[in-house]
């Protein structure tokens, strides 16, 4: 149960600050979405190596999903939620979820 606070309140985190900040910052000062979007998925998936490098990569394609969106629409809260209802499920269907 106390992992549940965090799970809910890391997407705003993340994605706020690694998808909307960086992404928002890199594409103002070199004028590129493309870098700003590999720049994104890089470091994001690059703080994700606790998983294995194997799980660092299937995430990496999450968050390039989450990128190419944000790239395209300028929008972080459907990426937050998206982002939130990923965290919930993986936390119920990997078995942490104790009655």
């Amino acid at each position: 149960m106390l992992a549940l606070p965090f799970i809910l309140l890391n997407p705003f985190f993340e994605e706020l600050i690694v998808r909307a900040y960086l992404m928002t910052e890199i594409r103002e000062l070199t004028g590129s979405a493309t870098l700003a979007l590999a720049v994104s998925v890089l470091f994001q998936s690059a703080y994700h190596l606790y998983y294995g490098w194997w799980g660092a990569l299937s995430v990496g394609f999450m968050f390039l999903a989450f990128a190419v969106y944000f790239a395209k629409y300028r929008r972080a809260l459907p990426v937050v939620v998206a982002h939130g209802i990923q965290d919930v499920l993986a936390f119920f269907v990997m078995g942490r979820w104790r009655v």
